[in-house]
Order: structure tokens, then C-alpha cells, then sequence
């Protein structure tokens, strides 16, 4: 988006005089985390005090966080790596070095992602889909263009854990979860878990996943031994 379409208010600090409260975090199964996010086209006292309320609700555990996971299908994401990490060893912004420490915590909207290096496998939680994990692979480095919260833009080159929340994050402003991209011999698991834990979502998008492949491998399978037969020409 071009920034100058941006309309700005005064730094989101000044409205951190009224409190904020810890939100509801939408749990696997709820039509809202399917939805694709809106681009915001003003950063105004309304965005900046429901940031405010994901940053608190961030705060109760987790790494990340996005405006869809508390009912908001906006393109915001609030993002805390602990400055612990140490799988993140590679860290640019705008083309300068930079760490954790300068970073954190990073608030952005309209993400533009561009993942690049080796696929790695890892494994990951959410906290819309309690209780479970599973092994998720992706590419170990991103550059990603953000719009911070007073407008400005910036590129971000990074690898390690920021590199994978980064990406994990914004798959949820497209409506997509990380179960979505398990390996497909470890879909049915993550499928089983999700029933166990979740017994009340709404899970029609991943049995008609499993049912497309199921259907697929069963089409090769006969596509493979039954000779195909030739057509009749005029």
C-alpha cells in the first residue's frame, strides 16, 4: 500500500491512558479466522487503542499475535520476541544490523512478505489452536515490508524464530492456520488432536481436506492400473 494513502494520529504512546483490557482469543473452528483481512487505510485512536487491548492479551503468553484471532479481520499484527532468542542471528532494518532489543516489541499493519532460504521444519503452537502442535515447514528467512504505527514504512530482513512468526502471523490475515500446512502424513494426527481438543469446532474445512486426499490417492492409485482407454476419432 503507499504510504502516503496513510493518515496518521499522534504517537500510539499518548493513549496509553486508558486502559486496556485482555480480549477473547478466537479458538480453531470459529468462522472469523477464516476470513482474509482488510488493508487499514487510517491509523487512528480506534486502531491504536484496540492495539493497545492485543498487546495486554499478548502478554498472557505468546510470541504473536493477530487482529483476526480477537475478532478484528483487519491487517494488524503485534509481534514480542523474547530477547533471549537466540535462533534469530540475522536481523536488518532498511539495509542497517539491527537486534531484538531495538525491535520488540514490533506493531505493524498491511504486512507484504517475501519468505526466501531453505525450508526448515519446526514445531508450532497458536493461541487459537490450544494444545496442540505439530511440525510446520517453512522458509528459514523473510523479508517482509511493514507499516509501523506512526506510519512509516520499513523493510525487515531476518531469519531464526522472527522469520517464522513473521510468517505465521501473517497467514492468519489470509485466513490460514499452520494446520492448514502440516505434511500430509501428519494431517490425520493433527486432525484426531483437534477433535480431542477442540470437540465444538467447526472442522469441515480440514474432514474435506482429508476427503480430497483420500479421493486424490485413490484416483491415482486406479489411474495407475487401469490402462487408459483410447478416443474415437471422426
Amino acid at each position: 500500500m503507499n504510504v502516503s494513502l496513510l493518515r496518521t494520529v499522534a504517537p500510539y504512546y499518548l493513549f496509553n491512558t486508558i486502559p486496556a483490557v485482555i480480549l477473547d482469543i478466537l479458538q480453531y473452528g470459529h468462522p472469523a479466522l477464516r476470513e482474509k483481512c482488510s488493508p487499514i487505510v487510517h491509523i487512528n485512536s480506534d486502531i491504536l487503542s484496540f492495539l493497545q487491548d492485543m498487546q495486554e492479551t499478548l502478554a498472557q503468553g505468546g510470541i504473536g499475535l493477530a487482529a483476526p484471532q480477537v475478532g478484528r479481520p483487519i491487517q494488524m499484527v503485534t509481534i514480542n520476541i523474547p530477547l533471549t532468542d537466540t535462533s534469530t542471528t540475522w536481523l536488518e532494518v532498511d539495509g542497517s544490523p539491527a537486534t531484538l532489543a531495538q525491535l520488540m516489541p514490533l506493531n505493524f499493519i498491511n504486512p507484504v512478505l517475501h519468505p526466501f532460504g531453505k525450508k526448515v521444519p519446526y514445531r508450532e503452537g497458536c493461541l487459537s489452536i490450544s494444545k496442540v502442535y505439530a511440525d510446520v515447514t517453512r522458509r528459514s528467512c523473510v523479508k517482509a515490508t511493514l507499516i509501523l504505527m506512526d506510519g512509516r514504512a520499513v523493510t525487515i530482513k531476518c531469519n531464526g524464530l522472527l522469520a517464522r512468526c513473521l510468517q505465521h502471523e501473517v497467514d492468519h490475515l489470509h485466513g490460514s492456520l499452520f494446520t492448514d500446512i502440516v505434511s500430509p502424513q501428519d494431517h490425520e494426527k493433527v486432525i484426531r488432536r483437534l477433535r480431542l481438543t477442540h470437540p465444538d469446532a467447526f472442522e469441515e474445512d480440514d474432514d474435506s481436506y482429508a476427503r480430497r486426499m483420500k479421493e486424490e490417492r485413490r484416483r491415482l492409485a486406479q489411474a495407475a492400473q487401469v490402462p487408459a482407454i483410447p478416443r474415437k476419432t471422426a
